[in-house]
């Protein structure tokens, strides 16, 4: 994992500053409802304090609570101290299809984070997944691109 993605520690944010601080910008946590999603708060107000957050598309992990849980946030968002935000180090490649694929893969190594046990940055990047590979070991990102893409209704998902 530590190949192909960077990771990024959420901050304490609570439900108050959420309510004070209302904007467009989603806040995810480790619940698996609404994708996450606790609410949508100012970005100017997450820059002044400091918080965690993209505004590119990105993947998000639960650190507690649902530990484990992955969820995919097309429009970047802020994370809690309660989840992380995973990006793909591999700029060119940064698409809606592959995060969904990736989303999917994440989602099978969930097990691995249940009964308390939490997801550290340590032990979740080191962990090794299996994805399809070109000639040269590395990722293939666009077969995974276009696998999403000829699922049913996979160009519209």
């Amino acid at each position: 994992m530590n190949d192909i993605f960077k990771l990024y520690n959420g901050k304490g944010i609570t439900k108050e500053e959420i309510e004070y601080n209302q904007g467009d910008f989603i806040v995810v946590q480790s619940g698996e409802e609404n994708n996450g999603c606790i609410g949508k708060i100012d970005k100017d107000y997450c820059n002044k304090m400091g918080y965690t957050y993209t505004e590119e598309p990105c993947l998000t992990v639960a650190r507690t609570g649902s530990a484990g849980y992955v969820s995919y946030q097309p429009l970047g968002c802020v994370v809690g101290d309660s989840a992380k935000i995973l990006t793909l180090k591999d700029d060119h490649h940064k698409n809606h299809s592959v995060f969904l694929f990736l989303k999917t893969v994440l989602m099978a190594n969930r097990y691995k984070y249940t009964y308390g046990r939490k997801v550290t940055e340590d032990k979740y990047l080191s962990e090794v997944i299996m994805l399809p590979a070109t000639t040269d070991n590395k990722p293939d990102f666009c077969f995974m691109e276009n696998y999403i893409k000829s699922l049913p209704y996979g160009d519209r998902i």
